[in-house]
């Protein structure tokens, strides 16, 4: 099965850089993470948008089980 472009953020995730909101400290955060913990202490989310891995039916297989659950992990509880 060839995978779509839209799985690319889990398969090669990249370093993003988010500014902390509380210490102004940059955090770096992958793309295939929706929040990480800053030297503060506190917790730092990048914006996100819907991916494919939200809502397609072979997301799974695409992806891998393993990778997926840590996918929807990250982003539980965001809007």
């Amino acid at each position: 099965m060839q995978a779509c472009p839209g799985a690319r953020v889990v398969r090669e995730p990249t370093p993003e850089d988010v500014t902390c909101p509380h210490c102004g400290h940059e955090v770096e955060i992958w793309s295939d993470e929706a929040r990480a913990r800053c030297r503060c202490g506190a917790w730092v989310y990048k914006d996100q948008g819907v991916s494919c891995l939200d809502w397609c039916a072979s997301a799974e297989r695409c992806v891998g089980a393993e990778e997926l659950a840590r996918y929807r992990a990250s982003r539980k509880g965001l809007p």
